[in-house]
């Protein structure tokens, strides 16, 4: 067995209503809240307002611009409005990308350093402005991990960013709150969390406990995404919770390659990020058998999606393809793809030798 440390600073309150305690799980002395969040939620939901008028005796701000995969422009826009403010706590609501945009924001307000040089440069981080997460869908975890997401708008790059004070000091998980969720939208979060607790279970970073979360949540979203999508309650609380466990289960193994070889996918094609990342697991398994590399877990693997027909038919059932020429990428693509991937470190955590020959060969196969 191997030796490993397993810690989450983050508390977790779970649970249907548990919204309404959200005044009385912070602190006092929080007087400035900034609340980050997307103009969707903010304008065709009632969550903001709820969350708002919960939050008495403070002074809430709202900042709705975060855009699906947050660009650094958006982060330093919100962190400028956190600096005038003088923002005590900020609450990212919503999906993966407003609690990125959170926590980039939280990183930014009391610093003059740019985002980017923190992200891409590794500058200090100090004086993390605390966060509190609640996400209103079942996908990135973001509310249970001490990583962000970044988009590079004039680089054209997707940028990952770790670092233990960006753990929320608080998650509220509350399953009601993704309730408002479009079916589309549950499938591609939830093909997210699927493909956390995948890439968790096959890192070289594993560990067994870690290895048990990530069965735990691949167990769930097999038997309950399908029914989420058809909006049935019980299988969306089920669903919040597998994207918490698939947010645990990543922040102590980390994604590995499928991950951030559907980067490229959002950036230049536009797939949602659930999507990007799901299409490329066939083609990632077919790989590791093809080399007789985790064979014993990729067996496992094989039997838990073996009721649904394996784990291609399953992605399938969802309505999502996944041959990448059914959304307009070409192979001839694939070598500027590897060359962005293989310079990333969940590189380094990915069973193998990878290569950019590998990696063009695994997006080759998830052509067919």
């Amino acid at each position: 067995m191997k030796n490993f440390t397993f810690h989450i600073p983050t508390k977790i309150i779970f649970g249907c209503g548990k919204i309404k305690n959200l005044n009385t799980l912070l602190d006092s002395n929080f007087k400035n809240v900034l609340i980050v969040t997307d103009q969707v939620l903010l304008e065709k939901t009632d969550t903001i307002n709820k969350c708002s008028s919960i939050l008495t005796n403070r002074n809430v701000i709202v900042f709705s611009e975060v855009e699906e995969n947050p660009s650094y422009t958006t982060v330093e826009k919100g962190a400028e409005l956190a600096k005038s403010k003088n923002i005590d706590l900020i609450i990212g609501i919503g999906g993966g990308s407003s609690m990125d945009a959170a926590k980039g924001i939280a990183l930014m307000e009391n610093t003059n350093v740019k985002i980017k040089e923190i992200v891409e440069n590794n500058a200090p981080v100090h004086d993390v402005t605390p966060i509190v997460c609640i996400p209103t869908s079942s996908g990135t975890g973001s509310e249970t991990t001490p990583f962000a997401v970044f988009t590079d708008t004039n680089e054209h790059t997707k940028n990952g960013f770790a670092h233990p004070n960006i753990f929320p000091t608080i998650s509220l998980i509350d399953p009601e709150l993704t309730y408002s969720m479009p079916s589309a939208i549950v499938i591609n979060t939830g093909l997210d969390a699927l493909a956390h607790a995948i890439e968790a279970f096959l890192s070289t970073e594993n560990f067994e406990l870690n290895d048990q979360l990530a069965l735990e949540a691949i167990k769930i979203i097999i038997e309950n995404l399908e029914r989420a999508s058809k909006k049935q309650a019980e299988a969306m609380n089920q669903m919040a919770y597998a994207a918490m466990l698939g947010g645990i289960v990543i922040s102590h193994a980390s994604t590995i390659l499928p991950h951030i070889m559907g980067y490229p996918l959002t950036i230049y094609h536009g797939l949602p990020h659930g999507k990007a990342c799901i299409i490329l697991q066939p083609a990632f398994i077919h790989y590791l058998k093809k080399h007789k590399l985790e064979t014993e877990k990729t067996d496992i693997l094989d039997g838990l999606f073996k009721p649904k027909g394996g784990i291609e038919r399953f992605i399938q059932n969802m309505g999502v393809s996944t041959k990448l020429s059914d959304y307009g990428i070409k192979e001839s693509e694939f070598h500027a793809f590897a060359k962005q991937t293989i310079v990333k470190g969940d590189v380094k955590i990915t069973p193998g030798n990878i290569t950019e020959d590998i990696i063009i060969s695994i997006y080759r196969d998830a052509m067919k």
